[in-house]
């Protein structure tokens, strides 16, 4: 078995690590709050005092942070992965980064003999917990093949999108998509309200047909009972929304749909919900609409 380094041990994280563990491979971490260690030090992994700290003990490290500036931190600032470089090591930033940076940073870890991966994810923290998570992957082809049992352990669909900074690239369109998706079943909600229905006869009739989405059979329900904690945040898809525009302006395309569901989370980030998950853009439009949604006694 590799031994495998991970740094960054948040909502999604602390399971794509424990399954890792699980798995037999030797474990060395690192967070930025050490307390979030804990679990996974029970379980026998080795805490480091430092990012480079992780790269010198490991033959393989990978890094699921916030975002592009947390992830350019810990591969290459002060204390980084890269300091720690050794040959044969191995870099695989699972964080939703723009691919500007993805490629920035696989740029300098190769001018240290180190190959990159940009490996991002879909799914919750209850797939990652399952080891069925969507995996996207830019980068060599040969280091993605000799990665490939890595990434089984965390993900039931691996897909390898091409060179560096493909795998952000994918992860930027699949996020568009879900953001757009969470947008589309708020508004069905607020306007089946609004209207007189019960919201939970929408959820019951898109289950099946054309208008079945992965949004209303996950969310729909949550938004119903008022659950809004979070599996993907106000700020994370804000986040993927705006790199996705920005994308979409490099390469000449319009994003009209995209460009107003981004403008809601806004609005939720505003209210200070940022820290809660997406779907509770409904709220906003309940307030547009005063109206709310409940189900029906």
């Amino acid at each position: 078995m590799q031994r495998i380094g991970f740094i960054g041990l948040g909502l999604m994280g602390q399971h794509m690590a424990r399954r890792l563990a699980d798995a037999g491979h030797g474990l060395t971490v690192w967070n930025r709050t050490a307390d979030k260690a804990k679990s996974l030090r029970t379980a026998g992994a080795i805490w480091a005092d430092s990012p480079s700290a992780v790269a010198r003990a490991s033959d393989v490290v990978i890094t699921m942070v916030t975002d592009s500036a947390a992830s350019e931190q810990v591969s290459c600032g002060a204390g980084g992965i890269l300091e720690g470089a050794h040959a044969g090591l191995i870099m695989i930033d699972m964080s939703s980064i723009t691919p500007d940076t993805s490629r920035s940073i696989a740029t300098r870890a190769g001018a240290h003999g180190v190959p990159m991966l940009d490996a991002p994810v879909t799914g919750a923290p209850k797939v990652a917990s399952e080891g069925k998570l969507g995996i996207m992957v830019g980068g060599p082809r040969e280091i993605f093949n000799a990665c490939l049992p890595i990434f089984r352990v965390m993900g039931g669909k691996v897909v390898y999108a091409g060179v560096s900074g493909m795998g952000t690239t994918l992860k930027l369109v699949n996020n568009l998509i879900l953001g757009v998706s969470i947008h589309a079943a708020a508004e069905a909600l607020v306007l089946a309200a609004k209207a007189g229905l019960d919201p939970q006869t929408v959820i019951e009739i898109t289950s099946v047909g054309g208008a079945r989405t992965g949004a209303m059979e996950t969310r729909g329900p949550r938004m119903v009972q008022r659950d809004f904690s979070p599996h993907f945040s106000v700020s994370n898809m804000y986040k993927d929304l705006s790199n996705a525009v920005k994308l979409a302006e490099e390469c000449g395309v319009s994003l009209p749909v995209a460009g107003a569901a981004r403008e809601i989370l806004r609005a939720a980030k505003s209210q200070g919900k940022g820290d809660q998950d997406s779907c509770v853009v409904m709220t906003v439009l309940e307030a547009m609409a005063n109206t709310i949604v409940q189900p029906k006694a």
